[in-house]
Formats: structure tokens, C-alpha cells, sequence
């Protein structure tokens, strides 16, 4: 199952944790949307997405919510009509869905996105908690973030996902009631990711000035283990490192298509997209990217992966589910089996319960168990080919 990803660099603020690409400058928006139409005008007239059926849709960024819902709506009626559907020309996807910000839902906002063809909101809750709000740089209230919730809930919107983040600095309690509070509300997802520290950030900045500090991984792996035995009694299935869903119905669609390393379409600057073993980036920069675009050139970075390269994605990306891998397939697509060739590492993980087997499609898969997940890249990397 293909996807398109349409990265929208624009927020209201910036959160002092975040590195991913935006701008706070909002009179560039105009100029954005003007490009991000041309560019799917270009990615059609390539041909190299002719033949692949994109069957969902996700604009993430920055903060989408940020543009008008008319020029949301001409952004995906331009890429329903530039890209195959299975459903059919300007059909709606399987699956679209919009990251809004709490301050960004309102009666008319949500309105405006149901009928720019989103049925699935990402909220970016983080916290309920206001002084960790305002430690982030956040524009929203714990309020609001509730208020936020409810108002998609009211207004028809069956599918919603809140990202929470663990790892803040907290008063005793508050992490309990951030997960207990989310729990209780209309959702039927939860993405929630640890605090990371990264160089070239606010945070990093105070970090390595000594203002702030790392979270200790003893505190990391409480908040982790009590959301994962929260959500569980709650009846939300962890079906990805990082990712709980109420229903089978309820996973995120769009994101398990990268997981399984199918083809998608990444417009926008700083985005990101994947056919035929050739992954490209987009300019992370919104000048340079609208310029490109405007000269007729798309400004992309591309690299062609080998098949070993292949393997440890797939292999990485696969041990970070709860399917988790089958290492005899990845052996008779990509020609490598990383439990034989590093059969001294994989030896000792299966010893050590690192790795456990478990039956799926009448199949044996081997996954990372739930309580090993937060080391999990550590124990993917051990079995890396190289």
C-alpha cells in the first residue's frame, strides 16, 4: 500500500525540542502553496509514479493546520487529480490525514478540513500539563488540548491520534495523569515518543550550556513501561514501537506502508520519498525550494540502495513492530539473512530474550518484546550486514 506525504514547513511557534524543518515567517505561505502545486505537476509529468496506486494520504510538517482550509483543499484536489487512485480519479483515499495543533481546532477549522477530504486528525497534544507546555514552547493549553479532542470528537471526526511525549521535566504524578487523561478521551490512537535532545535546538543549545539536563534512561523506561501497561488495560493494542491503536481499524495506515517499505511520494520541502530502491529528499529550504520550483527544477538529493542496504532497513523497520520479521523472506527478496550471517550475535539475543519468536500468517516472525523496544535499534544494528 503506497502513500503520498506532503510536508508543510510552517508553524506559529517553535518548540524548543523540535529539528524538523519549518519556518515561523507564516507571509511565506502563499508562496509555498503557489510551489507545492507546481511541484505536483512535476512529480506527474515524470512518469515515475505513473503506474503506482497511492492509496493514503498525510500531511504532516511543521503544523499544517497553519494554511487555510481552501488552500488545503486545492493541495489535495490538485494531488487526487495528478496521481492514481484505486478508487478513482479525485476520489477520496483510503486514509488522509492532517497534524493540527490544539490552537488551530475550532467549529469552522474542522469543517474546513472534513471537506478538503480528511477523515483522520493527528493531534499534537504533548502534554495536559500547561508549565510543561510552556517549558516546550507550546501555543496551546492543557485546555484547549482537551477542548481540541472533543471538538473533533463532536464534529464527526471518528479517527483521531494524539502524540504525547515522555521524558519532560515533571512534578511526581504528571506523566500518570498526561497518559490517564488521554486514555479517557474519544481517540483511537496514541503516537507518544521520548524527549530527545538535539544539537541544534533550543534545548541542545541549554543542554550543552548545562541550563538543562538529559533525562536519565531509568526515568525514559518508567514513563515508557507505565503507557505501555496503561494503554494495554485500556484495550489499545501496541503494534509499533512508538504507535497504540484501539482497533486493528484504528493503526495508521500510512505510516505502517513505511514500515513495510512500500513505494511513497514525499512534496514539500523537506520531505521525503521512496521507488525502486532510490530514496530522494527535497531542499530543506523554503526559498531555495521555491525557487527550484519555479526554474522548473525539482529540487531533490537522491541515493540508490543497495540491496544489503534493503535488508537492514527492512530488518530495522520490521523489529520496531509487533509482527515484527521474517528473516527467511528477507533472505529470498534482498538475497541476505542477517541471522545467519551474524549468527554469533543472533545466538546470544535469542538467548537473552532480546528477540522472541512468534507465529503470524501461518509463518515464523521473530520481534523485539514490548518491554525491550526503547533498546531496540541497538539490537536491529547488532544484526546489520555490512
Amino acid at each position: 500500500m503506497s502513500g503520498i506525504y506532503v510536508h508543510v514547513p510552517f508553524c506559529r511557534t517553535a518548540c524548543h525540542y523540535c529539528d524538523f524543518h519549518f519556518s515561523t515567517a507564516l507571509s511565506g505561505v502563499d508562496s509555498f502553496v503557489q510551489a507545492m502545486l507546481k511541484e505536483i505537476e512535476m512529480r506527474r509529468d515524470s512518469g515515475v509514479w505513473k503506474d503506482v496506486c497511492f492509496e493514503t494520504l498525510y500531511l504532516g510538517g511543521g503544523t499544517p493546520s497553519v494554511l487555510d482550509a481552501s488552500d488545503l483543499k486545492l493541495i489535495v484536489e490538485s494531488i487526487n487529480s495528478a496521481f492514481r487512485n484505486p478508487l478513482g480519479q479525485n476520489a477520496v483515499f483510503l486514509e488522509s490525514t492532517i497534524e493540527v495543533n490544539p490552537e488551530d481546532v475550532n467549529v469552522e477549522s474542522l469543517k474546513g478540513w472534513r471537506a478538503a477530504g480528511f477523515d483522520r486528525l493527528s493531534i499534537g497534544v504533548q502534554s495536559f500539563h500547561d508549565s510543561q507546555l510552556k517549558w516546550m514552547n507550546r501555543k496551546h493549553s492543557g485546555k484547549e488540548a482537551l477542548r481540541a479532542v472533543e471538538l473533533a470528537s463532536r464534529a464527526g471526526f471518528n479517527r483521531i491520534s494524539v502524540d504525547l511525549i515522555y521524558g519532560l521535566p515533571q512534578s511526581e504524578g504528571d506523566w500518570a495523569k498526561t497518559v490517564e487523561t488521554a486514555l479517557s478521551l474519544p481517540i483511537d490512537h496514541i503516537s507518544c515518543y521520548a524527549l530527545t535532545v538535539e544539537p541544534r535546538t533550543v534545548l541542545g543549545a541549554r543542554v550543552k550550556k548545562g541550563i538543562e539536563v538529559e533525562m536519565p534512561d531509568e526515568r525514559l523506561e518508567r514513563d515508557y513501561l507505565f503507557i505501555c501497561d496503561s494503554a494495554k488495560k485500556a484495550g489499545f493494542d501496541h503494534y509499533e514501537v512508538s504507535n497504540w491503536a484501539k482497533t486493528e481499524k484504528s493503526r495508521a495506515v500510512h505510516n505502517s506502508s513505511y514500515w513495510s517499505g512500500a513505494p511513497y511520494l514525499g512534496l514539500g520541502p523537506g520531505a521525503h520519498g521512496f521507488r525502486s530502491n532510490e530514496r530522494y529528499s527535497v531542499v530543506s529550504n523554503n526559498h531555495l525550494y521555491i525557487s527550484s520550483i519555479n526554474s522548473g527544477k525539482l529540487p531533490d538529493t537522491s541515493e540508490v540502495l543497495s540491496k544489503r542496504d534493503r535488508c537492514n532497513e527492512v530488518m530495522m523497520t520490521g523489529l520496531r513492530t509487533a509482527k515484527g520479521v521474517d528473516f527467511e523472506l528477507l533472505e529470498k527478496k534482498w538475497g541476505y539473512n542477517p541471522a545467519k550471517i551474524n549468527s554469533t550475535q543472533w545466538n546470544a539475543r535469542l538467548k537473552s530474550g532480546d528477540i522472541i519468536p512468534v507465529r503470524a500468517d501461518n509463518e515464523i516472525y521473530f520481534r523485539i518484546p514490548e518491554k525491550k523496544w526503547l533498546i531496540g535499534d541497538s539490537i536491529a544494528s547488532d544484526l546489520f550486514v555490512t
